[in-house]
Order: structure tokens, then C-alpha cells, then sequence
């Protein structure tokens, strides 16, 4: 039984490298179809028409039909078709009716015929579909193994699925499983590096080939202005789709592929040499950059082994001890809503929040490029991100304060009479009030005055810490009320009768019985602090002179005043470390905590 689990779990530690096989045949298709749309610009542009026609001439496309399939460097498997005959190569096939009818219809602008992408070849006037340009793609089986199978991926997958054996053996120890899961992380991270290069290969090689339409475009073209012939050659570029250019410029330094960064956008340029110190630069997106996708699938599928794995072990040892596994199954049923929730509503986000920090992510740009780790490099070197945070952690500092404040009104109003009943209501009305509306009150009242609370960079932030303090103050006394009324009166007694005075009984006795309700609310103070937004946003607008800036009105004014949604995620992602390192000293502290008797 554990030998089929073991083979199992291998089985389903192949699954991102089968994704990145997918994502390679992808690749050779888009390269395909860019390359017949390319091509087909190129003969449109360089085959006269007919005399007295709009249709081209044949013995001309008859020509330049033959001299592209020879021409060196050329490496794709080309076929032209005039009407539904074969100009290239006679003894191939002819296009059927049905297909040239689909070509004229315009459905879909690229078509697959027998593995090759057909794009319609127009006439003169590009009215009327008098053929088409045909680029056969790889056979998937070479695409896919040589996506899947790349690189590091075939050592890496056998040490995977040694250690899936291992990972589901009997006793096996956590070390193990641990390691199984470092080893189907590496395997999704060799699968996306393998998809990432069959993109990145597919845009190279749409270059070097574009490179070549354009330089014998250029030997049969009259003019020698450089400008004048990147305006003339520029349709044929731009017919692969949108990111494709042709510039004027270039050098022989760059007369190979490489990668640089225009206007802060990727992109991957090849020079071309039209004539004697003449050149044009090609360049185009790289297709790599749009893989972000492809890295969380294939981690979300590296993911599923090691989760198979742990789960067939809880399987085998809960099989020992059915009541328990009944038990178990029991309280998952009752947990499952509560954890579907969770994943639609806050795992989910939090997932797209993370694919959004490695693009540049716009509502104004239809481009959403994966930039990777620039997002984070341009918050580290951002001079208002560190303000903001700064600012956040001095807002922090009001916590205990607000603490000893509510502990201390807790204490005076822990009897239970009409007054401190009336008084407990007083103060926990602001807590369940607008902050909207408390905040537009106190910008009015702070504004009145010899003294420009708000106007001044040294004193705004501290006046949106006693606002937001005195709406705080309220929740924290109910929170300490409801701790103090918990601890046994017996407690108290006996200190009293030991002779203990007031303050010595609140010492020694009332406050370590409450450093549950203490931890409680520090951690959820200092969690507020962090998150806190409103007051900032109406009071002062993270001013004056960005002495309000704080974290989190600092992602608001990236993603939704200046558009820029993959560093406002960026941003986000810092204030989820914060956020993150407080629940964990939560749940440090909180595990250490007193046990009433």
C-alpha cells in the first residue's frame, strides 16, 4: 500500500513540469503565429500588384514566396498560398474551401491548419483575402518534452519522487517530509524557469527572423532615408501584435538580442544594419515578462505532492484509530464553511495581492508587464515608504497609553451603580461611532484656537493620536472591565486579610491575573495602529509636509490616487510583515497565559 502511495505522490510531483511543457508548446505556437502574421505584412508590402488590379502579381509573389522559404538564416517551415494553391511547395497540400471561406470571414485573425498557424494574405488595398501565409509550429510532443524536461528538471523530478517514498513510509520523520517538500518546491521552480525560457526563447528567435524580413525588405525598397524607411518597414513589425516597434537607431553592439528597459517598460531589442552606418532597432515585449501566471501554477501544483503526501500519512495513522478519525472528520465538516470564507475571502486576495506586487499593474495601461522583484527594490529606495513607516511606528507608541488610561477607568468604574453604567456608555460611544463623522468634529474643533494643531508637521501627528486614542479608550475599558470581573473576589480577600494595601493587591494580585486580557489588548492596539486610516485621511491627508504619511494611507494613495496597483501591493505586503510579526507574538504570548482557578 505504501509502495502505490509512494508511486502516487510521484506521479503527482510531474504535474508543474507538465505545466511547463504546456507553457512551451504555448510559446512555439505564439512564435508561429507571430511569424505568418509578420511574414504576411512583409509580402504585402514588397510583391507589386497586377496591372490594372488590386491583386497581387503572381510571378512576383511566385518569387518572393520562394526566395523567403531560402533565405538564409530562416529556420521556420514556411508555406505560401495564392487562392488555396501552394506557391512554395508545389506537392503540398491545397487549402479546402471551408478553410479559405474562414479566412475571408476573419474569424479569429490566426488559424491552426494541420499544426501550422494561417493568417489571411490581403490584397494591395488589405480589402479583399486573395490567400494566405502559412508557419508550421513544432509537434507538440518535441515542444513538450523539451519544455517539460529542460535544464535541471529531469534530476530534480527523480530526487522528488525518491524522496515521495520516503515521505509516506511508515514512521517516517518530519526532517523527511520536510525535505520532500523543499524538493517539490525546487521542482516547480525548475518548471517555471523552463517555461520562462521557452518564452524568452520564442521572443529571440521571432526577432532574429523579423530581422531577416526586414533587411531583404529594405534591399528592395528605393529610399535610403533612415527614417523614411523605419515609417515604410513599420507595419510589417507591428503586425505581430501590440509591444512590436521599429525605431531608428541602433549600433553594432547590439547586433544581438538583448534585453533593456525603455520609458521604464521591459523590452527585448536587436539592431539591424540597412546600410553604412545605417541602422534600425527592433524591438518587441518580452514574452518572459508575461509569465508571472505560470510561476504560481506551477508553485500551486509543486504545492500538491507534499499535501498528498501528509494527507495520506494522517490517512494511515487515523486508520488505527477510527473514533478519532470520525472525530476529526466530524469537526472538518462543521469547519469547512468557515474555511471556504477564508479562502475566497482572505487567502484568495492575499494570493492576487502577491501576483499583483511582480507586475506593474494599472487601470490606465492595458499592459500589465511582470516585473518581478521591482516593485519591492523601488520600496526599499523610496523615501515617503520609510516616512510612512516611521510615522506608523511612532502612532504605535500611543498603545500603552491608551492601555493604562482604559485599565485605569476599568478600574474606577468596575462597580455596578446608574452612574458608572452611564459613564461606561460615555466612553465606549465614540468606539461605536462614525469615524468619518468624529474625525470631520475634531478637525473642526483643533482648527479653533491660537494653536494650528493639524497645520503643524510637528504637532499633527501627535492631535490624530489623541483622536484616535479617544476612540479606543472605550473598547479597551470594556475589554478590562470583562477581564476584572472574572477574577474571584476570594483573590482579593485573602490579600486584604494578608494585610496587603490597595496598591500592592493591584500589583501582586489584580494585574498578573490580567496579562491574558493585557496581551490580548496590546496586540489588537498595536494591530489597529497599524491599519489605521480614516482619522489620516480626514483630519490632515497625510500632511503637513507628509507628517501624517502613514502605511497604510500611503498604499491607498499609490494603488487608487496615482494608479500604480503593483506597488500599492508592494506597499501591502510590508504592512502584512508587520501584521504578520504582531499575531505571531501573539500567539507566543498568549500561548504562556495564566489559567484562572
Amino acid at each position: 500500500m505504501r509502495r502505490w502511495a509512494g508511486w502516487a505522490v510521484g506521479a503527482v510531483a510531474v504535474l508543474p513540469l507538465l505545466a511547463s511543457g504546456w507553457a512551451a508548446v504555448r510559446a512555439e505556437r505564439a512564435l508561429a503565429a507571430r511569424l505568418a502574421q509578420t511574414t504576411a505584412a512583409y509580402l504585402a508590402l514588397v510583391t507589386p500588384a497586377a496591372s490594372g488590379s488590386a491583386d497581387y502579381d503572381l510571378s512576383h509573389l511566385l518569387v518572393q514566396a520562394g526566395a523567403l522559404a531560402r533565405l538564409p538564416g530562416w529556420t521556420s517551415r514556411l508555406e505560401v498560398y495564392r487562392g488555396t494553391a501552394p506557391l512554395v511547395r508545389a506537392t503540398a497540400g491545397s487549402l479546402g474551401a471551408a478553410t479559405m471561406a474562414a479566412l475571408r470571414r476573419g474569424e479569429g485573425g490566426v488559424l491552426w491548419w494541420n499544426g501550422s498557424a494561417l493568417v489571411p494574405l490581403k490584397d494591395k488595398d488589405d480589402r479583399e483575402v486573395v490567400g494566405a501565409v502559412a508557419v508550421a509550429a513544432p509537434p507538440v510532443g518535441e515542444a513538450w518534452r523539451g519544455g517539460a524536461f529542460g535544464g535541471f528538471a529531469l534530476p530534480v523530478l527523480l530526487l522528488a519522487i525518491l524522496f515521495a517514498f520516503g515521505a509516506v513510509r511508515a514512521g517516517a520523520q518530519r526532517p523527511t517530509i520536510r525535505i520532500h517538500a523543499a524538493i517539490a518546491l525546487l521542482v516547480g521552480l525548475v518548471a517555471y524557469a523552463n517555461a520562462r525560457s521557452a518564452a524568452r526563447d520564442a521572443t529571440d528567435r521571432w526577432l532574429e527572423q523579423t530581422r531577416l524580413l526586414v533587411q531583404e525588405a529594405t534591399a528592395r525598397l528605393p529610399t535610403t532615408d533612415v527614417a523614411r524607411l523605419a515609417t515604410t518597414l513599420r507595419p510589417v513589425v507591428r503586425a505581430a501584435g501590440e509591444g512590436a516597434d521599429l525605431r531608428t537607431g541602433g549600433d553594432s553592439a547590439a547586433v544581438r538580442v538583448r534585453r533593456v528597459r525603455v520609458a521604464g517598460e521591459p523590452q527585448a531589442v536587436v539592431a539591424i544594419r540597412v546600410g553604412w552606418g545605417r541602422w534600425l532597432a527592433l524591438r518587441t515585449r518580452p514574452a518572459e515578462s508575461e509569465t508571472g501566471g505560470w510561476l504560481w501554477l506551477c508553485l500551486g501544483l509543486a504545492a500538491v505532492a507534499p499535501t498528498v503526501a501528509t494527507l495520506l500519512r494522517w490517512v494511515e495513522r487515523s486508520g488505527a484509530r477510527p473514533q478519532r478519525l470520525r472525530e476529526t472528520l466530524t469537526a472538518w465538516g462543521f469547519l469547512a464553511p468557515a474555511a471556504a470564507h477564508l479562502a475566497v475571502f482572505a487567502f484568495a486576495p492575499l494570493l492576487f495581492l502577491f501576483y499583483l506586487s511582480l507586475h506593474r499593474w494599472s487601470l490606465i495601461d492595458p499592459a500589465k508587464p511582470y516585473v518581478g522583484m521591482e516593485n519591492f527594490g523601488r520600496l526599499v529606495r523610496d523615501r515617503l515608504v520609510w516616512t510612512s513607516l516611521r510615522n506608523t511606528l511612532l502612532f504605535t507608541l500611543q498603545v500603552p497609553i491608551t492601555m493604562a488610561i482604559a485599565l485605569g477607568l476599568a478600574m474606577l468604574l468596575r462597580r455596578h451603580s446608574t452612574i458608572t453604567r452611564i459613564a461606561r456608555t460615555a466612553f465606549l460611544l465614540p468606539y461605536v461611532s462614525s469615524v468619518v463623522a468624529i474625525a470631520i468634529v475634531w478637525q473642526r474643533l483643533l482648527s479653533l484656537g491660537p494653536v494650528d494643531w493639524l497645520g503643524n508637521p510637528g504637532t499633527a501627528l501627535a492631535a490624530v493620536m489623541l483622536v484616535w486614542m479617544w476612540t479606543q479608550v472605550g473598547f479597551q475599558m470594556v475589554v478590562f472591565l470583562a477581564g476584572l470581573q472574572a477574577i474571584p473576589d476570594a483573590y482579593i480577600e485573602a490579600a486584604r486579610v494578608d494585610g496587603a494595601n490597595a496598591w500592592r493587591r493591584f500589583w501582586r494580585v489584580t494585574f498578573p491575573l490580567l496579562k491574558p486580557v493585557t496581551l490580548f489588548v496590546l496586540v489588537t492596539g498595536i494591530i489597529a495602529s497599524f491599519q489605521v486610516f480614516t482619522p489620516v485621511y480626514v483630519m490632515t491627508d497625510g500632511g503637513p509636509r507628509h507628517g501624517t504619511d502613514v502605511l497604510a494611507y500611503r498604499i491607498y494613495q499609490s494603488a487608487w490616487e496615482f494608479l500604480q496597483f503593483g506597488y500599492g501591493s508592494a506597499q501591502a505586503l510590508l504592512l502584512f510583515a508587520a501584521l504578520f510579526g504582531v499575531t505571531w507574538v501573539q500567539f507566543k504570548l498568549l500561548g504562556k497565559r495564566v489559567v484562572y482557578a
